[in-house]
């Protein structure tokens, strides 16, 4: 009987999360995020799930709007036009948003419907509330019909039951439709499974670190966190205005954020916050709050850490709270702000300083609570890096022996009727640059070599009786003093002078011996492109 879960990206990875579900009538999708590249470089935008080998699926369910679970979606209803998507509220008004902007036009459909039951053939899907760091996240609950056979797949998630902002996690809900089931499987998150934090803090948690801060002497309290945590920046407003500051929302993605969140009525009004050019930014008391805080280099984080913004200059009588954590591969451009930040004489709060940051991911304590509650049979580490899913594995079994516990990575198959694992052939992410453009591995590897080596460009005019001139063109190359143009030019054309042949028939050599030249004098291996024309 086919019900069986197949991981497209996500697992063995930060990012990239995509899960297609099989059932008697096809399959559908389960989130479709991006991955970000671990380095600034070569103009990649973001990294999508290789899907090209999908067959066209019923649908897409998308379990909350952060980047790396709605990223790549445009990607795949540009290859499924008119397919069906559903999504909570927030994340819904997120897809519209990037969809008007992505550079070709899309067709799909879209629900906010997420208080139904989805049929699938025999399998039913229903929506569960959950807690996170962006509003409107839930859990997915699968169930077949024929057997009774239930999932709960839960990829993003803590339990809070004190942030007044969201609904508590749906236990309620999550009970009713998996009793009387004969087995349950379990699929959780694994990002938090290494932290020594065992159970994740309530953005209520953060209120007395927050309010001491803002109710300081601190002139300007500048603050960076993540754009999509609606939750957070309430609380920062609300803290605010009882310290009588005047609060600037300063960053595009930050005032985009809170106008969708507004569009979908998660707050009152998109007029609460000034804009700089409605305060006094050297008299006000004011709350900064900066977008970017994972110090990008075009971010407003780093363009006001380095003195370069227009409106904001950092300096001793500031204090600037980084109310948010590194995503991994971020943490020297962070670094890089918060040193600027203490060259102003301006002073760093980190939430490594003080409580002033929560994770929107499950630590040991919330994994055991959703455990408790749910009575799995069958545990299945998700969401994660290699080394955190098989941490997460180990640390289930240490807590129930009796449970089956697997770990399962991208393109690896599991039956959850049967419980038997099988493996497709696993695909590479693809590369995203420009204008939403697939580019080849083999072209970001001729420009990473670019980048390290220079590139000089070679033209050789000739005819049967021999070289007529020939052009010589460098880039990314510093000649040293004691090896000046002239002399590379009087080299490359002797090469070009003792292998040339009428029929064109040389470009090859001159290519190869013309690189050995810049190796051997100045150690560098540029790309060399020798083009001829022989007339």
């Amino acid at each position: 009987m086919s019900f069986s879960i197949c991981p497209i990206g996500g697992l063995g990875q930060i990012g990239s999360n995509m899960m297609e579900i099989t059932c008697e009538s096809g399959s559908f999708i389960i989130d479709c995020g991006i991955l970000f590249p671990y380095e600034d470089t070569f103009e990649i935008r973001y990294l999508i799930p290789n899907f090209e080998n999908l067959q066209r699926p019923q649908a897409i369910i998308i379990t909350h709007g952060h980047e790396d679970h709605i990223g790549a979606l445009a990607h795949l209803v540009e290859k499924f036009p008119d397919i069906q998507i559903y999504a909570p509220p927030f994340a819904a008004q997120l897809i519209k948003n990037k969809f008007e902007f992505f550079p070709r036009k899309l067709k799909f459909k879209l629900s906010t419907k997420i208080s139904e039951t989805i049929p699938f053939g025999n399998i039913e899907v229903d929506y569960i509330q959950v807690n996170h760091s962006i509003p409107d996240t839930f859990g997915i609950f699968l169930k077949n019909k024929d057997t009774g056979t239930c999932v709960f797949y839960i990829s993003d998630f803590k339990v809070d039951d004190k942030n007044k902002h969201e609904p508590y996690f749906d236990f309620k809900k999550l009970e009713k439709l998996s009793r009387g089931s004969p087995k349950k499987i379990l699929m959780a998150d694994s990002t938090n499974i290494t932290s020594r934090q065992t159970k994740t803090h309530s953005e209520n948690d953060l209120l007395p670190s927050l309010d001491k801060y803002l109710q300081s002497n601190h002139q300007r309290v500048f603050i960076t966190t993540f754009s999509s945590n609606i939750h957070r920046l309430k609380n920062i407003y609300e803290s605010s205005k009882n310290a009588n500051r005047k609060v600037v929302l300063y960053g595009r993605s930050m005032k985009n954020y809170w106008q969708t969140a507004f569009d979908v009525g998660i707050v009152e009004s998109p007029d609460v916050f000034y804009d700089c050019g409605d305060v006094d930014v050297n008299k006000d008391r004011l709350t900064i709050i900066v977008s970017g805080c994972q110090g990008d280099f075009r971010s407003t984080f780093r363009r006001v850490s380095f003195g370069q913004d227009s409106f904001f200059k950092p300096n001793e009588r500031d204090i600037f709270l980084l109310s948010s954590k590194a995503i991994p591969g971020n943490e020297k451009k962070i670094s890089l702000c918060l040193n600027e930040l203490s060259r102003f004489g301006t002073e760093v709060v980190t939430s490594g300083d003080d409580l002033i940051h929560a994770s929107g991911h499950a630590g040991k304590e919330d994994l055991e609570i959703v455990f408790d509650n749910f009575k799995p049979d069958v545990y299945i580490p998700i969401h994660g890096e290699g080394f955190f899913l098989e941490r997460h594995n180990k640390w289930i079994l240490t807590k129930n022996k009796n449970i089956k516990s697997f770990k399962i990575l991208n393109f690896n198959e599991f039956n959850f009727e049967s419980n038997i694992t099988g493996q497709r052939e696993e695909q590479p992410p693809k590369i995203i640059l420009g204008k939403a453009i697939e580019f080849s591995r083999d072209a970001i590897k001729e420009r990473r070599k670019i980048a390290e080596g220079g590139y000089v460009g070679i033209v050789v005019v000739g005819n049967k009786s021999g070289l007529l001139d020939f052009k010589c063109h460098v880039q990314g190359i510093s000649y040293p003093e004691t090896y000046p143009e002239d002399h590379f030019l009087k080299n490359i054309e002797m090469l070009i002078r003792k292998n040339y042949r009428p029929n064109g028939n040389f470009s090859e050599e001159v290519r190869i011996k013309s690189r050995k030249l810049f190796v051997d004098l100045i150690g560098v291996k540029p790309v060399v492109k020798v083009t001829t024309s022989i007339v």
